[in-house]
């Protein structure tokens, strides 16, 4: 009978520190120091992921985005001089099923403006193109982008109106 006790016992105390060392609540959480984050830890490709995640655009459309990695591209499309870039994730839809273009550059000291003027040139194109081939209201989106200044990074969001506000918000978050 003593056994028998100790077996019950000895299975609790098991139970115990089985559940206690599965229990995530048990284990500390690793605090983040909002002073010790920076630009060089923001994972910009990480952000546009997150932007694209929360759009409600058609599965055409966000089937033909890209990423444009090519520097001749992002030259000769976007306008941009690399020289003024640190890093980069841009992406590109195809235009046939509508826009949904996000660029998020970080840019070298200084140089915001530079990059602003190259993504305004990008932006004028997209509006021509879309003048006459308006697809998915591509034309007027193309018309409200917003290009502006974040921080070390110049952003280019040429979406929806709501999407816009969405896509805002993840940047927001993201921001050191």
């Amino acid at each position: 009978m003593k056994n028998k006790k100790f077996l019950i016992a000895l299975f609790a105390a098991l139970l115990v520190f089985v559940f206690s060392a599965c229990n995530p609540a048990a284990e500390e959480e690793e605090e983040i120091n909002p002073q010790e984050f920076s630009y060089d830890m923001l994972d910009l490709s990480f952000v546009a992921d997150e932007i694209y995640k929360s759009l409600e655009i058609s599965e055409l459309t966000l089937k033909s985005i890209s990423k444009i990695t090519d520097k001749t591209v992002l030259s000769e499309q976007f306008y941009l001089d690399l020289d003024n870039v640190i890093s980069y994730d841009v992406r590109s839809a195809l235009g046939n099923y509508g826009v949904a273009d996000v660029a998020i550059i970080r840019v070298k000291e200084g140089k915001a403006s530079e990059v602003i003027e190259s993504l305004e040139n990008r932006k004028d194109d997209r509006i021509g193109e879309f003048r006459s081939y308006d697809v998915y209201d591509s034309y007027e989106i193309a018309m409200e982008a917003e290009i502006y200044e974040a921080g070390e990074l110049v952003v280019m969001l040429m979406l929806s109106e709501e999407d816009k506000a969405k896509a805002k918000e993840t940047v927001d978050y993201y921001l050191p």
